[in-house]
């Protein structure tokens, strides 16, 4: 069985390499990559790059929304793109250094018609049949109602599909309260939806507290530090492995997220999953755009990755 991915708010990601990036300056850039985007996206071309396919839904509008949808299907993702007409996908930019640092410039996207929330959430509910999980990732498109996040949860678990969000805000805090059964979000993120200090001890307690409404699986990435994810069976460390050079981190998150789905997809057990979420992200790393990662590096940096059962 397969995951669906739900990236609401697509967009046009423009990725440049300046290697001396200053402020106040101008820069002619040559080779640029451009591709159909979003933290969803990312994680489905990273999945495919392990090994499954699976299908992307979200919203597109205008010039940049057909671009977006017709550029997909070439890469021949299967897509559930509700278009509307209330303004043009967000364009997001990258620029990268020669030391591996970025600067990212991210339009929000404008917002999206009740009417086509509505479509949205028929069309999911049909879609979702069948699957395993859905991954809800990325930005929150503007203008959506206050329930939608809730919906998205609750007929997934109508059709018995895992939920599992990397969003942050109103509609992480919207999913969590209505039974979202797995969070992946970076250490920023926790401390906001938490509302305290990023720490393992705040995790564990954090992912106690919630259990309750449903969650299940709760992991929060630190970049290249240690990444903590609790579970009904305890708390688990993930030391990744280090780099020989960074090229770029943009994405490493979202392969993180697509190495986590793989295993839970195959059936295997959490240390072997979060060992090959790390090396997805590794490999991430050691690459120029988001989700662009090599399969044999992946699991050689997963072999490489120390998980710790630490409560």
């Amino acid at each position: 069985m397969k995951a669906l991915i739900v990236n609401l708010n697509l967009s046009v990601d423009k990725t440049a390499l300046v290697p001396s990036f200053e402020k106040g300056r101008i820069f002619r850039l040559g080779d640029i990559i451009t591709l159909p985007g979003g933290k969803g996206v990312n994680v489905a071309r990273a999945l495919r790059s392990l090994g499954l396919d699976s299908p992307i839904a979200g919203f597109a509008s205008g010039y940049n929304g057909r671009w977006i949808a017709e550029s997909l299907k070439k890469e021949a993702f299967r897509v559930m793109i509700q278009r509307h007409s209330a303004g043009e996908s967000r364009v997001c930019y990258t620029v990268v250094d020669s030391r591996g640092l970025t600067t990212d410039l991210n339009e929000e996207g404008p917002a999206v018609p009740a009417a086509s929330q509505a479509a949205f959430l028929r069309k999911f509910s049909a879609l979702v049949r069948g699957f395993k999980a859905a991954a809800v990732c990325g930005r929150v498109s503007a203008g959506l109602k206050k329930g939608f996040y809730s919906s998205l949860v609750r007929l997934a678990a109508a059709r018995g599909c895992f939920t599992v969000f990397d969003t942050s805000g109103p509609a992480l805090k919207e999913a969590l309260s209505s039974g979202a059964e797995g969070i992946k979000i970076n250490r920023y993120e926790f401390e906001e939806l938490s509302g305290g200090r990023f720490s393992p001890s705040r995790v564990a307690g954090f992912f106690r507290k919630n259990s309750g409404a449903g969650l299940k699986t709760l992991i929060v990435t630190d970049g290249p530090g240690f990444s903590y994810a609790a579970s009904p069976f305890g708390l688990w460390r993930v030391r990744p492995s280090r780099l020989p050079k960074l090229k770029s981190a943009v994405g490493a998150g979202d392969s993180f997220m697509a190495g986590f789905l793989f295993g839970f997809l195959k059936g295997y057990d959490f240390t072997r999953t979060l060992k090959l979420a790390a090396g997805a992200a590794a490999s991430d790393c050691l690459s120029l755009g988001a989700g662009a990662i090599s399969r044999g590096q992946a699991l050689s940096y997963a072999r490489k990755a120390r998980v710790e059962k630490i409560s």
